[in-house]
């Protein structure tokens, strides 16, 4: 085969493969809690999962995650000062920043 022909082959593979990522989507979900404690349920399967946005680039989504982590921790910081004796964990009871960046056609957001 031609080395022209070759890049022909080429070439459009990488449009249609670029064209099939372009049509990726990205969801900022978050985890459900356990009724009753506030603690993340971070055993549930993430087809559980709260979708909060979609986004149509990772960038995007990764970038929302990075201000809604921030903006959880300092809520919970806050509110720690406020209520000193109930010192919550962070890690058990932030459900906002265990927040993930999820491509929409992940395997894992369908229902078992």
């Amino acid at each position: 085969m031609s080395r022209a022909r070759l890049f022909d082959i080429s070439t459009s593979m990488n449009i249609r493969h670029a064209a099939a990522l372009a049509l990726v989507g990205w969801y900022l979900m978050v985890p459900p809690t356990i009724p009753g404690t506030g603690e993340v349920n971070q055993g549930v399967p993430l087809s559980q999962w709260t979708k909060r946005r979609l986004f149509p680039h990772n960038e995007g989504c990764e970038a929302a995650k990075a201000r809604l982590r921030r903006d959880a921790l300092a809520a919970q910081t806050q509110n720690d000062a406020a209520n000193p004796r109930r010192g919550r964990n962070p890690e058990l009871h932030c459900v906002l920043c265990k927040a993930e960046c999820v491509a929409d056609d992940d395997p894992r957001l369908k229902p078992n």
